[in-house]
């Protein structure tokens, strides 16, 4: 399937902010004669992140500018400006920061070898320190990786901490004896603070770096996924019955995501958004329709497909109301891609058979399609909830045979050619799907009626109640 990147959009703030980073880490290069070494490395990494692995999620060419600055300028800022120990740089706090942001291992070990190089070069070529943050870093990238709490971001912070002392420890004193003499009291305080500040500084900076980076973190998906927030809530009042088919889709799309290695969090929070469209106009919707009450029965086709297709848009204009982050709004807006709107695309085929092909492109929703796996997995799960509940029968035969023939319609019509997903993917997803489904329409055994129901009381005084 053909991947189409999309080009970062350019404004002001992302023009500007890494322009003045760079400037001043070139500045800085060059006053103080860094090792060119370093800028080497730095493209070579660049080189094989993008030509060579091809990461997913790579972030832009802004952003990267961006990223690389801060790590110049922090070491530099440590050691040479505020003249601290060079283990007092905090490497850890950039790399849980490049963790959080861009979720991406990969990334953050690019991103590990650079700073640490960079920190030893800067310390006149003392590698232990660069050892040393190199392995703090490893361990704070793995024990940073999709956190869902705040308090663990300090508990990773520390215990990178830790291993940063152990390791510089015994990369000092390789050569000698180890006694409880040979300890460095001020060397464990060094790397255990270094630890803990950056653990509490990446909890406060972090806000500022997702709208900066217009990203999203497993943190702040846990605040959108408060059922008490606005959108939510009033889904809940205004449109029960979408609120109840998105914590479906929401479960389907989380268990496939997690199947693939996808972000789970992502792929649940963005299903409880992506119908937010529909709550101005909640009655016009099958859902939430009160039962043999078709409000469509008296409307033109071109008029009811106007509402429907239009739930997307003003989908979009609420989150933007509201303050979402753009990676949710892009469930929002791509969830639908360019699917037809079979229903009254069929109803006016036949009021109109001699229009099929004008109205094939009248009837589609304006896209795009989705440019994400998460965004994918809801787009599926949509689909596949809303054919579920049409099933007669659901027995697993039924239920796999209706999940399959879903996931190969939207493959055929390329609804699935912008999201990354493989056919590898497409069969984990499947199985996924039929796995939760079956467990939704599961069976249960009927139980005997019980015969003294129906009977009288007895006016016995012998029989009291217990």
């Amino acid at each position: 399937m053909k991947t189409i990147i999309k080009k970062p959009k350019l404004n002001l703030s992302t023009v500007l902010l890494p322009i003045i980073f760079f400037s001043v880490s070139a500045f800085v290069f060059f006053i103080y004669s860094i090792d060119l070494s370093c800028l080497i490395l730095a493209l070579f990494l660049f080189i094989y992140a993008k030509f060579f692995r091809k990461i997913e999620k790579l972030p832009s060419y802004v952003d990267l500018l961006l990223l690389t600055s801060i790590a110049v300028v922090i070491p530099l800022l440590t050691t040479v400006i505020f003249e601290k120990s060079g283990y007092f740089i905090p490497a850890i706090g950039f790399i849980m920061l490049v963790t959080l942001l861009f979720d991406n291992l990969e990334l953050s070990l690019l991103f590990s070898i650079f700073i640490s190089y960079l920190s030893a070069s800067v310390n006149g070529g003392n590698f232990n320190i660069g050892i040393s943050l190199f392995s703090a870093s490893l361990c704070v990238t793995i024990l940073s990786y999709r956190l869902r709490r705040r308090a663990q971001i300090i508990k990773a912070g520390v215990i990178a901490g830790f291993v940063q002392f152990f390791i510089a420890f015994i990369v000092e004193n390789y050569q000698s004896d180890f006694t409880l003499y040979s300890l460095n009291f001020k060397l464990f305080e060094s790397c255990l603070i270094n630890g803990f500040i950056s653990s509490i500084v990446v909890i406060g900076i972090l806000p500022i770096f997702e709208f900066t980076f217009k990203v999203v973190t497993n943190i702040s998906l846990l605040e959108l996924s408060d059922f008490n927030h606005t959108l939510l809530r009033r889904m809940i009042l205004e449109a029960p019955g979408t609120y109840q088919h998105s914590l479906v889709v929401a479960n389907l799309a989380e268990a496939a995501s997690e199947s693939i290695g996808a972000n789970p969090l992502l792929a649940r929070v963005g299903a409880y958004y992506h119908d937010i469209g529909k709550i101005p106009k909640a009655n016009y919707f099958v859902e939430n329709q009160i039962r043999y009450r078709d409000v469509h029965k008296d409307l033109k086709p071109s008029i009811s497909k106007l509402i429907i297709i239009n739930h997307v848009k003003e989908g979009v204009e609420l989150a933007k109301k509201h303050r979402l982050n753009p990676r949710i709004i892009d469930f929002v807006e791509q969830h639908h891609g360019k699917s037809l709107v079979y229903y009254f695309y069929h109803r006016a085929k036949e009021l109109e058979p001699d229009k099929e092909k004008e109205l094939d492109k009248e009837y589609r929703y304006p896209g795009p399609r989705p440019q994400s796996k998460e965004v994918a997995m809801v787009s599926l799960a949509d689909n596949i909830e809303a054919f579920s509940r049409t099933l007669e029968d659901p027995t697993p035969s039924r239920i796999e045979e209706m999940v399959r023939s879903v996931v190969r319609k939207k493959f055929i019509e390329g609804e699935l050619d912008e999201s990354n997903l493989t056919l590898r993917d497409l069969g984990k997803i499947i199985q996924s799907f039929v796995r939760i489904l079956n467990a939704v329409f599961h069976t249960r055994i009927n139980y005997p009626k019980d015969e003294n129901s129906n009977k009288k009381p007895s006016k016995n005084k012998e029989n009291k109640p217990i």
